[in-house]
C-alpha cells in the first residue's frame, strides 16, 4: 500500500499541472498583499477586517479557498482520477496485484497531501508576507466576537484556523472524487466541479438576499451553513467563535459531506467496470 502511494504521488508531481499551480500560489500571496495594503487605506486600525500581520494569513486563505483552492482541488481529482479513466491508464494498474479499494485509497491519500503541501506552502508565505508588508501587531482580534487575542493566542488561533481549512477541503475533495469517479471524461470533470462551485456561492448568497426582503434570517441560516463553500468563506471563524451556536451544526454538516460524499464516491469507484 505504501508503494502505492509513492507511486500515485510520483505520477501526479511528474504532470506540468501540479508545477504549473505551484509556481502560481506565490503569486497569488503577491496578488493579495497589493490588494490588502491598498484596502488598509480605507480601514481604520483596530478594526477585526484591518490587515495586520497576524490576520493577513487568515484572511488572505478565506478568500482564496472558496474560489482558487476549490479549484485547484478539482483539477487534482481531474488529473488523478478522470483522466486516467479517460485514457485507459486506470484500467493498466489494475493489472498489477492491488486492489480497486487499494488504489482508491492511495489516490485519494494523494490528493489529500498535495492539497495540505499546497495550503500549508499559501499559509507559510502568507505568513511572512504578513510579517514584512502588513503593521506588526502583538494582538489579534477575532471576527465575530471581537476578543482580542495575546500573541501566544493569536498564533494558537492561527494554527486551528489552517487545520479547520484543511478539513473543509476533505469535504470539498469528497465531493469532488464523487465527480471524478462518476464521469467519464476530464472535461465532464473540470465542468461539474465548476458547476459545484458555482451554486454553492450562488445559492447561499440567494438565501441571504431573501433575509432582507422575504424570510426571516433565522430561518435560512443554517440553510445558508450547508453549503461547504459558504462555511469556507465565513463559517469557520463561526466555528472557532466562542458566542456562535452554529459550531456544532458545522461541524456536523462537515462530518456529513465527507462520510456521505466519500463513501459514495468509494462505492462508485470500486463498483466501475474500467475494462469496457
Amino acid at each position: 500500500m505504501r508503494g502505492l502511494f509513492i507511486s500515485e504521488f510520483e505520477r501526479l508531481w511528474s504532470q506540468k499541472v501540479s508545477w504549473i499551480i505551484l509556481f502560481f500560489i506565490p503569486l497569488m500571496s503577491v496578488g493579495s498583499v497589493k490588494y490588502y495594503l491598498n484596502w488598509n487605506e480605507r480601514v481604520s486600525p483596530g478594526q477585526p477586517d484591518y490587515v495586520t500581520s497576524l490576520n493577513f494569513p487568515i484572511i488572505n486563505i478565506s478568500e482564496h479557498l472558496v474560489v482558487s483552492f476549490n479549484i485547484i482541488a478539482i483539477i487534482l481529482i481531474s488529473t488523478v482520477i478522470a483522466n486516467e479513466v479517460e485514457n485507459g491508464q486506470l484500467r493498466m494498474i489494475l493489472i498489477r496485484p492491488f486492489s480497486t479499494t487499494q488504489l482508491f485509497l492511495a489516490k485519494l491519500t494523494t490528493i489529500l497531501t498535495t492539497m495540505f503541501l499546497y495550503l500549508t506552502l499559501f499559509w507559510i508565505l502568507n505568513t511572512i508576507a504578513g510579517y514584512i508588508f502588513f503593521p506588526k501587531v502583538n494582538t489579534l482580534i477575532t471576527f465575530l466576537d471581537e476578543n482580542k487575542l495575546s500573541l501566544t493566542g493569536a498564533l494558537l488561533y492561527n494554527v486551528k484556523y489552517f487545520l479547520a481549512c484543511f478539513v473543509t477541503m476533505i469535504s470539498i475533495v469528497s465531493v469532488f472524487t464523487l465527480l471524478g469517479s462518476i464521469s467519464r471524461s476530464t472535461m465532464i470533470t473540470l465542468g461539474a466541479g465548476v458547476g459545484f462551485i458555482f451554486l454553492a456561492i450562488a445559492i447561499p448568497q440567494l438565501l441571504e438576499f431573501s433575509t432582507q426582503t422575504i424570510i426571516a434570517h433565522s430561518s435560512v441560516v443554517h440553510l445558508m451553513y450547508m453549503s461547504i463553500v459558504k462555511i469556507q468563506h465565513t463559517g469557520i471563524a463561526f466555528l472557532l467563535s466562542s458566542t456562535s451556536n452554529l459550531n456544532s451544526y458545522i461541524i456536523l454538516v462537515q462530518a456529513v459531506y465527507i462520510a456521505l460524499f466519500g463513501l459514495i464516491a468509494y462505492w462508485t469507484f470500486v463498483k466501475r467496470d474500467y475494462f469496457i
